[in-house]
């Protein structure tokens, strides 16, 4: 197509291209007619018009349209071929940009159609097809620019296969480069060439190679700041181990970058070294070296503390680094088992650190790192002189404005937690440590930042009474507590952090909805920290807010990844190679992301019970994509450590265990909701025309079996007496335990074996019988043992505080079991109407009909061939099973009355006892907090009553 007809095409198209700018895909499809009626065989209107469907969710109409253009041999220009690019983002099917830029070469080999076709594979990780199609680009167009694209695409192979890579693919990439190279030498004005050396290079692990390329002059036109190459140098060197060059190179530019820390890890480590490889000799020459080095260290970290004088940190945690790194080493220099003559006292230059840079936040971070060297006499004299420095502290004149007292408190008590100090102290004496955080935070002129950080330790007792020991009380102050500083402290974003917690264990979706939108997380911090919110939506039974939470994380996720596609094609454009290495895997990581996955699996699920109609557009939801999700490849980009604690080292083996066992529930509980919809949709995929009969009748046997094999080993791995995680750091509660021994999914599961059985029956052109599906006094039976929600109460005792939180999740597993059964009843009175052609009846035999007129007498024959035969009477049963579930539905709404008009309150009523003028303030929030959680509650339970109302 010429530029003038190219011109005219982009200008009738140009107000579609509009409408779906702004979102309003129904005008876009209007626009599309429009063009269409005046221009019929114009294909990007068409493809366009197929956006718009996608876009507005139509996908089946939408796939109509694309697989009739989208064929081979078919000749696109530019603009359609970008259009069907988009189509194929937006459905989720980046596959079919693959085989789209692959026919398009068919026809027209361009350079830019092979260009759009290399960066597909990029995209789906195709990197011997990267390969292939770089080099005929470069035998075609001649550039170099191409050339280094296939050098690039063998190095990428060879970090997917390491073996084969350093037997064969990095070897070839290294000498493909070189030869080029020696053809046409290095291009003015880039870097290209100098980085993919380096990566070859560093990728084969050639270190000497490597420490001598970034020394040679050329090496300043590397994307390295000149400090920073230096650096790598000496790193490439310690890989090689060449140790003294490394500590040469070190000791001659610490002085220079005191407070590069990279530096001193370098000096030390190769220190240590050095002695380690003299270690053997075991001669008094190897002890004089040895000892002259650590004199040398010890002189060289003195000279630079003397300078720095307190104002930089480096220096100081040099020495601590040191004392850490010689208690580890395997070498025993005689004359060196103690260090303290020559790098003093860990205890205290610990004490003279603290004094110096208490006022720093991080102090704390620097400290701890080291305290795992201190033996017990040393972690008390390192207390006891904490102590004393505190009470000089406290001794001081207090300067308005100067918060100095408060980072020191906060130092002493962290440290002592951290030591063990705290769990030696009695109940009484944690009460009055709470008390007196409670008045230091409620001191005039506090700032934001010492606030939040004096309420995150505040509470860390309160939640420690919570974790062992259940104390709702303590619990309930500490919501009390966060709340009163998230009112007033507007930046410090701790406190808001721990509320999202601990509402999140109360399905409290509304405060945690306001403070996410306070907190302003960024879309692509929704990977790393949606695990503080990501099941409570669909936990208290608010289905429409899960959905469209799960959408917008989808939409995250697949515009985060096309950003870094973006950046990865202008870095294979710009020559930046060493760019591409770590924007692939950033790819690669989103795009196995466990929250992803979860995401949008739950959206599938969601959507499919609670929110469409059309049977058809359900059962395409509920099977999803054609691949199945491999579950062993999910990563965990969860931070955690965005909660502080400050605990004693054995709560890190808590934190480890806890992030291994929630990560593997995640997976666990988006298994069971993926086999559950891959069975329910199999059912419907076997009334589907468009199916291979057989094929479907296959995947149906096997998503059933699959799905109760996966529910079977959810009930053996999470037995009924399991309950969350209540560490501080956790995530949101899944309540997989809940859930899988309720038996609802078990109901599901009988009516996916029945429907199994009920094709085999019809296949075989016998009649089912009603049994197959069990009556309906045994349906209603186990209703009613599913909507058992209320709970047990002792006579004459109240109910504990927040009891109404477990049935609100049980609200919602039961309407999420009752959704899914009626799904699978429609789909099984769908297939007798499909496969009752198989049963004997009296009706005359109708070939393939044609017309409205023959299609109408065909319809009515089938309807009189039901009522002749036994069939009917199954479809009849299967119809007032439908009854039941209504009745169960609104029997559930009648608990949500009845719970609701409970006297018992949903929050304890004590609270702040003990602790004086600090009650006060608890109490003052008390009102505001139980009114917020009450009318919480009351939104799930309308949200489900709406529910039952518009599906039941």
């Amino acid at each position: 197509m010429s530029k003038a007809e190219l011109a005219v095409l982009e200008r009738r198209l140009r107000p579609i291209y509009d409408s779906l700018d702004s979102h309003n895909y129904k005008k876009a499809l209007t626009e599309c007619d429009k063009v269409l009626k005046k221009h019929p065989a114009t294909v990007a209107a068409k493809v366009l018009k197929a956006l718009g469907l996608i876009r507005l969710d139509r996908l089946a109409e939408a796939m109509d349209i694309l697989d009739v253009l989208d064929v081979k041999g078919a000749r696109h220009d530019e603009l359609t071929l970008q259009a069907f690019v988009h189509c194929y983002r937006d459905s989720n099917q980046h596959k079919r940009v693959i085989y789209l830029y692959e026919r398009a070469i068919e026809v027209d080999p361009s350079e830019q159609n092979m260009t759009q076709l290399f960066m597909a594979y990029s995209r789906e990780k195709m990197y011997k097809e990267q390969q292939k199609i770089a080099m005929r680009l470069f035998k075609d167009v001649g550039s170099t620019t191409y050339y280094y694209w296939s050098v690039m695409s063998l190095f990428l192979q060879a970090r997917e296969d390491k073996e084969l890579g350093k037997k064969m693919l990095l070897p070839l990439a290294e000498k493909m480069c070189k030869t080029q190279i020696e053809k046409t030498n290095y291009t003015e004005g880039s870097s290209a060439e100098l980085e993919l050396e380096l990566l070859i290079l560093d990728g084969q692990e050639k270190w000497k190679e490597c420490a001598e390329f970034v020394d040679k002059p050329r090496a300043i036109g590397l994307p390295v700041a000149p400090h920073n190459l230096v650096e790598k140098g000496m790193e490439y060197y310690m890989k090689d181990g060449q140790y003294n060059l490394a500590y040469e190179l070190a000791v001659g530019v610490v002085e220079t970058m005191p407070d590069n820390w990279n530096l001193w890890r370098i000096l030390v480590a190769s220190t240590i070294r050095i002695i380690e490889k003299m270690a053997p000799s075991q001669n008094k020459e190897y002890q004089e070296g040895a000892l002259l080095l650590v004199e040398k260290l010890s002189e060289l970290i003195e000279k630079v503390q003397q300078k720095s004088e307190f104002k930089i940190r480096g220096p100081y945690l040099a020495s601590f680094l040191t004392l850490k790194v010689f208690g580890e080493s395997a070498a025993k220099v005689p004359g060196l088992e103690d260090l303290t003559p020559h790098f003093g006292d860990i205890v205290e230059r610990m004490l003279v650190y603290v004094r110096n840079f208490y006022k720093k936040p991080i102090c704390f971070t620097d400290l701890h790192m080291y305290f795992g060297e201190l033996n017990e006499e040393q972690k008390q004299q390192f207390l006891k002189g904490l102590t004393s420095w505190m009470n000089d502290i406290s001794s001081e004149e207090q300067v308005e404005g100067d918060e100095s007292k408060v980072w020191a408190i906060l130092l002493t008590e962290r440290c002592r937690r951290a030591l063990g100090d705290y769990e030696k102290k009695t109940s009484e004496d944690h009460r009055s440590l709470f008390q007196q955080f409670i008045a230091q935070i409620a001191a005039k002129g506090r700032s934001e930042h010492a606030q939040g950080v004096l309420c995150n330790f505040a509470i860390s007792h309160l939640w420690d009474a919570y974790r062992k020991e259940n104390d709702l009380e303590k619990f309930y102050e500490m919501i009390l507590l966060l709340e009163f500083v998230a009112t007033s402290n507007k930046t410090d974003p701790l406190c808001k952090l721990a509320l999202v917690r601990a509402y999140s264990s109360l399905c409290i979706t509304g405060r945690i909805t306001a403070l996410w939108k306070v907190l302003d997380i960024k879309s692509v911090q929704n990977d790393t920290l949606g695990y503080l919110t990501f099941p409570v939506y669909e936990t208290s039974g608010r289905f429409n807010l899960a959905i469209i939470n799960c959408s917008q994380l989808s939409i995250m996720y697949d515009q985060s990844e096309k950003e870094i596609q973006d950046s990865i094609a202008q870095a294979y454009r710009q020559g930046k190679f060493t760019a591409i290495p770590p924007m692939t895997a950033a790819s690669l990581k989103l795009r196995l992301s466990v929250q992803k996955t979860a995401a949008e699996v739950m959206n599938r699920y969601l959507s499919s019970l609670f929110v469409l109609e059309d049977l058809d557009q359900t059962t395409v939801t509920l099977w999803g994509d054609d691949d199945p999700i491999d579950w062993s490849k999910l990563v965990d980009n969860r931070d955690f450590s965005v909660l502080p604690y400050t605990e004693t080292p054995e709560y890190e083996k808590l934190l480890d265990d806890m992030k291994k066992r929630t990560f593997q529930e995640l997976i666990d509980i988006s298994e069971l909701r993926s086999t559950m919809c891959r069975a329910l949709g199999a059912v419907g995929r076997v009334t589907m025309d468009n199916m291979d009969p057989r094929l479907a009748r296959v995947q149906l046997k096997m998503t059933v079996i699959e799905f109760k094999k996966h529910l079977e080993y959810c009930c053996k791995e999470y037995p009924s007496f399991l309950i969350p995680s209540k560490l501080a750091q956790s995530p949101a509660p899944q309540h997989l335990s809940q859930w899988v021994h309720s038996g609802g999914p078990q109901m599901v599961l009988e009516y996916l074996e029945a429907a199994v059985k009920l094709v085999e029956i019809l296949d075989s052109g016998e009649h089912p019988d009603v049994e197959l599906v069990g009556t309906r006094t045994e349906m209603a039976k186990k209703l009613i043992k599913l909507i058992e929600i209320q709970p047990k109460r002792n006579e004459n005792e109240p109910l504990p505080p927040f009891w109404i939180v477990d049935p609100i999740i049980k609200s919602s597993r039961a309407l999420q079991t009752i959704a899914a059964i009626q799904i699978v009843l429609q789909f099984i009175e769908k297939l007798v109407m499909k496969l009752v052609k198989n049963v004997p009846t009296t009706a005359p035999g109708f070939g393939k009909p044609k017309g409205k007129k023959e299609k109408k007498v065909a319809e009515e024959a089938v309807a009189k061939a039901l009522e002749e035969c036994k069939a009917v009477i199954f479809l009849e049963h299967i119809r007032s099973k439908h009854v039941e579930l209504r009745y169960a539905g609104n029997f559930l709404h009648t608990h949500f009355r009845q719970m609701m008009a409970y006297e018992d309150k949903n929050v304890p009523e004590k609270v702040g006892e003990g602790l004086g003028k600090a009650q006060v303030v608890l109490q003052e929030m008390a009102p505001t907090i139980e009114s917020r959680l009450q009318v919480s509650f009351l939104n799930a339970f309308e949200d489900m009553h709406t529910t039952i109302k518009s599906r039941f």
